[in-house]
């Protein structure tokens, strides 16, 4: 659990959202001294959660007790944010105004694009921020407040924790790097002296390195959909469909034109059919296959998958590159320095937890 756990650690630094505010009374999924945690703030942690494990180790899911992590993961993370402001709150730490103003800009900044990306006028982000609020159903007083209360959090955590975290040595980054290799060789057997959890750790790191030193392609499809379930008349409508724009392509018909009027994936449409940088084992077998086959500028001919037809375009490719050290030092000390926090961060909590009446209502769960 030691990396699930570090995005407990990073979201105790962070105003992740905007916190709905319960206005009526509401199913708690636990309380914490005399601070309830509701049904609805547990869902949503859960959900954050699974977000960012989906974008950041989606091989995690593989693991049949996945969901039972997350769910443990999410509560912890809500009691711990909990003990951590009431903490902050007993120490009297101070928020200055000028500081409660720039959190509160940082939020708002997240409302200056349109979920398209096209930058809004400053009434108009104003107007979004000022809806999700509404939404929400808290007042922009009550938003103020929880910034400031997390802005506290974020002062104890920087006098009681980061102020104990050491950089590691070179020595330590040398052999942190040199298990790495071997992880991307394939040769786990071979690394010592790490648990199953910093294992875990070090695997998702070199799986990361993996995909910034292998080769690359990118990609980008004109998808022609077959329904789940169609009969074969309608697949056979499709194959023909593509073959016949394949065909086009080779006369005066441009990709980007062909993307636009014909793709079936209007998200990657919209981009141009852009489907960004792949390596292998991201794509299906039977498009990865017919992709790391094509030369740069090519236009594949139509590949089935199970989602349809597709016509590729490989835009560029990459070779593999070696690893090396002077490259990646400083993003190693970086790793191991967060390795270092979140063991900091985990020992104060713990201590704060020891002196905690700490209720979990979530079926059989109980509390630390």
């Amino acid at each position: 659990m030691r990396t699930i756990n570090k995005f407990i650690a990073a979201a105790a630094l962070c105003a992740a959202a905007i916190p709905a505010q319960a206005k009526v009374v509401e199913e708690l999924a636990a309380r914490v001294n005399n601070e309830p945690v509701t049904i609805s703030d547990y869902k949503r942690a859960k959900e954050a959660l699974t977000e960012q494990y989906a974008a950041a180790m989606p091989d995690f899911f593989k693991q049949k007790d996945a969901e039972a992590q997350i769910e443990k993961a999410a509560l912890d993370k809500l009691v711990d944010e909990a003990l951590l402001r009431q903490k902050a709150e007993a120490l009297k730490i101070k928020v200055y105004e000028r500081e409660l103003e720039a959190g509160v800009g940082e939020i708002r900044k997240r409302f200056s694009r349109s979920p398209d990306g096209a930058q809004l006028s400053t009434e108009k982000a104003e107007a979004a921020f000022r809806g999700e609020l509404k939404r929400e159903g808290v007042t922009m007083e009550e938003f103020r407040e929880r910034i400031r209360k997390q802005l506290m959090v974020q002062k104890l955590v920087q006098d009681a924790v980061k102020t104990r975290v050491k950089m590691p040595s070179e020595a330590e980054v040398k052999a942190y790097f040199d298990n790495i290799n071997l992880a991307l060789k394939g040769e786990e057997a071979s690394i010592k002296g790490l648990d199953a959890e910093a294992m875990q750790d070090l695997l998702a790191v070199a799986g990361r390195f993996k995909e910034i030193t292998a080769e690359r392609l990118r990609l980008r499809h004109i998808l022609v959909k077959v329904k789940e379930g169609a009969a074969p008349e309608e697949k056979k409508a499709a194959q023909a469909k593509a073959a016949a724009l394949r065909k086009d392509m080779d006369g005066e018909l441009a990709f980007d034109e062909a993307v636009e009027k014909n793709s079936d994936d209007q998200e990657s449409a919209r981009r141009g059919g852009d489907l960004g940088y792949v390596v292998k084992g991201m794509l299906p077998a039977e498009i990865e296959a017919a992709a790391f086959k094509m030369q740069v500028g090519e236009n594949s001919q139509p590949v089935e998958s199970k989602f349809g037809w597709h016509i590729l375009r490989l835009e560029e490719k990459r070779a593999a590159q070696r690893l090396r050290f002077e490259t990646v030092k400083e993003d190693l000390e970086q790793v191991l320095a967060q390795n270092g926090f979140a063991t900091e961060l985990g020992g104060y909590i713990k201590d704060l937890r020891k002196d905690a009446k700490i209720q979990v209502f979530l079926g059989e769960k109980k509390a630390d």
